[in-house]
């Protein structure tokens, strides 16, 4: 009998450590993977901020081409694209319930409900301004400018706050990007004026537009040293060695070559709008490349997260069936 307890005592104690062990193994595992669906929403929230931006950057041309032409231009185009971007906005709207929000960060909290939320809400009293040409060109390009910035810093903000590492560096990427397409829109507002003048109307102006150009080249170098090989590689093919990006740079170097000299900036704006805007629709390209790469990489994360958890599950299932089973036959041989 104390042979019999003994073993029974021992075999107790094994089961009871592989029975903690497999609770912090499992608790462990099933962290790993809360953590990659967290990463998952915060991935795809990135996707939904970056279409809506690229919606606002086109909404934002229009308006500025409706109010320069004072209302004359581009009234149907602006209510259509008013209406594509309004699909974006009820498209991140529904993705940021009160439970998602909730569960951010409190910093990532003030930033989407006292910032982008209410901001949003803005825009159709800004519209009705437009609409009834009651708002300044400046002022109302200043709203969309700022709109998109913040936009785009919640996708920082949400890089900040990523439990992986690899993530956390390509969204980082992602926003510099999106960074570097938000000042290439402003320098297709800036070269209009410009060139629809033949030159630049006041030094204000072309300091605008070397500061534009020096910003995007900053964004431009802070996304290739943070971003994947692979996204940089797509990024150079579809970008930079294109068509319209080598044209703009001829635009580029001539506006720089004689910025003030009558007539010397002698390029149809329209002209120059066209080839640019095909630039920024290709980098809009490179941004769902790097959204999809995303996505991609959280899948793999999740997969590894369930694999690690049903591999602990299977294991510690095993252990304790093989402890009970040596127990019993061992009880049962002694008892013979």
């Amino acid at each position: 009998m104390n042979l019999k307890l003994k073993f029974l005592t021992l075999s107790l104690v094994s089961l009871v450590a592989i029975l903690v062990l497999s609770y912090f193994l499992v608790g462990e595992a099933r962290q790993s993977l809360k953590v990659s669906q967290s990463l998952e929403r915060s991935v795809v929230l990135s996707t939904k901020i970056s279409e809506l931006v690229h919606e606002f950057q086109k909404e934002r041309g229009r308006t500025a081409g409706f109010l320069g032409s004072g209302g004359k231009a581009f009234r149907e185009e602006l209510q259509e694209q008013r209406r594509l971007t309004d699909e974006k906005i009820k498209e991140l709207e529904k993705y940021l319930t009160k439970e998602y929000v909730s569960a951010l960060p409190s910093k990532a909290q003030e930033v989407f409900l006292s910032v982008i939320l209410n901001k949003l809400n803005d825009i159709s009293q800004v519209r009705v301004k437009v609409d009834s040409l009651q708002i300044p060109l400046r002022e109302a390009i200043r709203y969309y400018t700022q709109l998109n910035n913040d936009l785009i810093d919640s996708v920082a903000l949400l890089a900040r706050y990523a439990n992986d590492a690899g993530v956390a560096k390509e969204l980082l990427a992602y926003a510099d990007f999106m960074y570097a397409k938000e000042k290439a829109g402003l320098e297709r507002a800036v070269l209009s004026i410009a060139f629809a003048n033949k030159r630049f109307t006041s030094p204000q102006l072309f300091t605008r537009f070397v500061d534009l150009m020096a910003q995007q080249k900053a964004f431009l170098k802070a996304f290739s040293l943070a971003a994947p090989d692979r996204v940089r590689e797509y990024y150079r093919k579809t970008v930079v060695s294109s068509e319209p990006s080598l044209q703009v740079l001829n635009y580029e170097r001539l506006a720089l070559s004689s910025p003030f000299t009558e007539g010397a900036l002698n390029i149809d704006p329209n002209q120059w709008f066209s080839t640019i805007t095909k630039k920024i629709d290709l980098m809009h390209r490179v941004e769902s490349f790097i959204a999809k790469d995303l996505i991609n990489r959280i899948e793999e994360i999740k997969k590894e997260a369930k694999k690690r958890l049903n591999g602990v599950l299977i294991l510690s299932f095993i252990a304790i069936a093989v402890i009970l089973a040596v127990s019993f036959v061992s009880l049962r041989v002694k008892e013979g």
